[in-house]
């Protein structure tokens, strides 16, 4: 069995086909998914054709399946399914660069998106390579990124809560939600390699600078993530299946497609099976 990827990018990002096979997925496929993962960072399968229950299966067979987004819908035959479903005058509320759910002490590892509807034209998504943008710090920010912490918390969601209930639902929001505390530069458990770790969506304070300072800092790392040079850019039709490890990209789902409708399936993996364990000092 074999897993042959296209590179699309210099940045990140390659074209694969996934293995069919009868009965589920197996390790050897689960492996073979893993390793390209690990080396792309992100992977798309044109015409997957995976249903819920299969997409449920693969994100199993990479790891164990998180916690609810505390937000979206999910399938009414799979709870470990989110259905995001945008149209009318609904706005869409990723078009903001981030890693999803930072705002957790433990993030999801990888996730699994499937296109089930998409409009005549528009819809993409972007995802940039963070291991590009580290690299492309000057060395001496790097060494005192190094240094840092950032507070995650929900972001934007606040929003919703407090058109549904006011001060009182956006307070309960923010506790259910709660907040997170991650090193500025991150290291890849599989390669090691470093990687930027705040997004415009859910970082909002570096530790120990004074607000004027964190917020600069931020946004000249916020205006760097937006050059093209460290991004890939993905049409979606139906049945194509992205699948990307959230350690070391941020992606951006652009909102040009409105008023036509855009439904897509998601699940979330929250833990690597397949990381080396952290040995004891």
């Amino acid at each position: 069995m074999e897993l042959s990827c296209t590179r699309l990018t210099p940045a990140l990002g390659a074209t694969a086909q996934l293995p069919h096979e009868a009965g589920g997925i197996s390790d050897e496929a689960a492996d073979l998914v893993h390793d390209a993962l690990i080396k792309h960072s992100v992977l798309v399968f044109p015409r997957a054709g995976l249903d819920p229950g299969r997409m449920v299966q693969l994100g199993q067979a990479l790891g164990t399946l998180g916690a609810r987004h505390h937000s979206y819908a999910t399938h009414p035959d799979y709870d470990d399914v989110v259905v995001l479903t945008w149209g009318g005058d609904q706005k869409p509320d990723a078009a903001e660069w981030h890693s999803d759910m930072t705002y957790r002490g433990t993030p999801p590892f990888a996730s699994i998106l499937k296109a089930v509807e998409v409009p005549p034209v528009g819809g993409d998504t972007l995802w940039a390579s963070m291991f590009a943008v580290h690299d492309a710090l000057d060395p001496g920010m790097r060494r005192d990124l190094e240094q840092l912490e950032a507070v995650h918390d929900m972001g934007a969601f606040r929003t919703g809560a407090y058109r549904q209930g006011g001060n009182e639902a956006l307070s309960e929001a923010l506790a259910q939600t709660g907040a997170a505390v991650h090193p500025v530069i991150a290291h890849h458990p599989v390669t090691g390699r470093p990687y930027v770790n705040v997004s415009e969506s859910f970082t909002r304070f570096v530790i120990g600078l004074s607000a004027p300072e964190s917020a600069r800092l931020l946004t000249y790392v916020f205006d760097l993530i937006n050059r093209p040079d460290f991004h890939v850019r993905v049409k979606w039709e139906a049945g194509t299946v992205a699948i990307w490890d959230n350690r070391g990209t941020q992606h951006y789902a652009v909102a040009d497609y409105l008023p036509q409708r855009r439904v897509m399936h998601r699940v979330a993996v929250t833990t690597d099976k397949r990381t080396p364990s952290v040995a004891a000092p």
